[in-house]
């Protein structure tokens, strides 16, 4: 992850004990330095600055929010770089500590698109966002609205996707909702019908104790299929302590590979955080699956990893969209 930035937060009235001190986010994101793509620094003043090769850089859109789950208020910035034919959009991850604040990440959003709005949920970044039809040239206004999803992990500012359960009590699967049998055609849409609860974990060497556990741990799958032998989709998931994202393959039969998997920054206690490093680790180790019923089991080298099958997917659930064109892959 690229090295932070500190920012001088100016103190606001006087503060009584446990209380947080007040202060103007948007006009200390107005005047702070930022992070850029190259690995370069910048300094607003009042919202804007001239970079080197006479890039203008100005401050769109802020939003207020705790981004690592310390219970301090965090902040995101989103920037646009004028190159003069080109105008990129950066997203950025400021975090409080105390009475400073530091740009930890910075992402590219997009080429020439609109943002209209910014949110912090639940840790979570929420961008309105329109982009292009695809073929549209570029003196064309953008006019396709799309809402993607961003968080703070390990790997510094990620895309995320946001799968969605269905309300109600917990649905387990029987043989034929699952998809029972050892073909992709058959197996790869079982995985994505209902979220996964983990059950066991045995890496081999080292077995976890799920009942210890404060809540549950699970997987859900977003496909997105190629054909009947090549499932590609997104993963999400809570860790024992924090959510997880990813993507993953099936291909030809049961062979299973996730990518990218990781993790958001809330703070763990010992115990919680060794089991997610173990739980993290193992799966991107996984190579193989299997549906069978209302269970599915990921096999990897010496150990396997078993759930059952928990609450229905919300069909079509709305959550991260493709990343707008220009996007970068962080």
């Amino acid at each position: 992850m690229k090295r932070g930035v500190w920012l001088l937060v100016a103190a606001g009235a006087a503060v009584g004990c446990g209380d947080e001190p007040e202060v103007n986010s948007r006009e200390v994101l107005e005047n702070a330095t930022y992070l850029t793509l190259d690995g370069g620094e910048i300094t607003l003043a009042a919202g804007a600055t001239i970079g080197p090769d006479n890039v203008r850089y100005e401050l769109l859109l802020t939003a207020d929010g705790d981004l690592d789950f310390d219970s301090d208020i965090d902040a995101v910035a989103v920037l646009a770089a004028d190159h003069g034919r080109e105008r990129f959009l950066t997203l950025h991850a400021v975090l409080r500590d105390g009475d400073e604040m530091r740009d930890v990440s910075a992402r590219l959003i997009g080429d020439r698109i609109e943002v209209h709005r910014a949110e912090v949920l639940s840790g979570m970044i929420r961008l309105n966002v329109r982009i292009r039809r695809p073929g549209d040239p570029v003196t064309v206004r953008p006019s396709v609205d799309r809402t993607p999803y961003f968080a703070l992990t390990n790997r510094g500012l990620t895309s995320v996707t946001v799968i969605d359960v269905a309300d109600g009590e917990d649905a387990r699967a029987d043989g034929a909702e699952a998809g029972a049998g050892n073909g992709t055609t058959a197996a790869a849409p079982a995985l994505r019908t209902h979220e996964w609860v983990l059950e066991s974990f045995d890496s081999g060497d080292w077995s976890a104790n799920v009942r210890a556990l404060r809540e549950p741990v699970t997987l859900r799958f977003r496909a997105q299929p190629r054909d009947a032998a090549d499932v590609t989709g997104d993963l999400a998931g809570f860790a024992g302590c924090n959510r997880i994202f990813g993507s993953f393959r099936v291909h030809e039969a049961e062979a299973l590979r996730f990518y990218g998997v990781t993790a958001m920054r809330r703070l763990c206690r010992d115990r919680e955080a060794d089991f997610e490093q173990r739980f993290l680790e193992a799966l991107r180790s996984v190579r193989a699956f299997r549906v069978e019923g209302d269970g599915m089991t990921l096999a990897l080298n010496g150990g396997a990893i078993r759930f059952r099958a928990g609450r229905p997917l919300v069909p079509d659930a709305p959550g991260s969209a493709p990343d707008p064109p220009g996007a970068s892959s962080m």
